[in-house]
């Protein structure tokens, strides 16, 4: 009960300060690292993320954010292995595989801005947390094998705001992507690194 008192004293304490409010839409290319290589190996070009950050100082700003990516892989005569539903047996289909990963992130994130509201420049570390639902989908001829999950999801990132006027500015950052396993491990650990550019709105 203490601790809740003094950050609710430190919050009313830091509301003078409040500065603005951001919301932003980036594209994203992500590279996978992994049990996700494993299955995709290509780089996605396929993704995109909104958020939206309350500053509660010049230095502090905590928010949220909704993506979307999808990682791709066509594989040419290959063998896979397949359980049919009410069935125990393991069946061995040989053809061209195409490989697919969506996943869509939900997350929490608190960033520090590293000069404040003064530079023409302002870098940033940030810090995301929250949940990503995954659907892994193999698809053999006329024959399909689906899985989607939940994951917990841990995404530390780095960028910079480059503000362009009072109401505008661009968005660079890297992001890292890590989320549990899920199903038994049939929802493999999810790595990735994310590049993200985009724009802000500022109010």
């Amino acid at each position: 009960m203490k601790k809740l008192l003094i950050i609710a004293i430190c919050l009313f304490s830091m509301s003078p300060f409040v500065k603005a409010q951001m919301f932003n839409v980036n594209y994203q290319m992500s590279i996978p690292f992994g049990e996700v290589k494993d299955f995709t190996d290509k780089t996605s070009f396929r993704g995109f993320d909104m958020g939206y950050h309350y500053f509660l100082s010049d230095c502090f700003s905590v928010g949220g954010a909704l993506g979307w990516n999808t990682f791709y892989e066509e594989e040419k005569n290959v063998t896979g292995y397949f359980n049919f539903n009410k069935n125990d047996d393991v069946y061995a289909i040989t053809g061209h595989q195409y490989r697919y990963i969506n996943t869509v992130p939900m997350l929490a994130i608190g960033r520090y801005y590293m000069t404040g509201n003064t530079g023409s420049i302002r870098p940033f570390v940030g810090l995301g947390l929250g949940t990503q639902w995954t659907e892994k989908r193999l698809d053999v001829g006329l024959y399909s094998s689906t899985i989607s999950r939940w994951q917990f999801s841990v995404n530390p990132e780095i960028g910079a705001c480059i503000p362009i006027n009072e109401q505008f500015a661009a968005n660079v950052g890297v992001r890292y992507n890590y989320a549990t396993k899920a199903a038994n491990g049939r929802i493999p650990e999810f790595q990735s690194l994310t590049f993200n550019i985009g724009i802000i709105l500022m109010r």
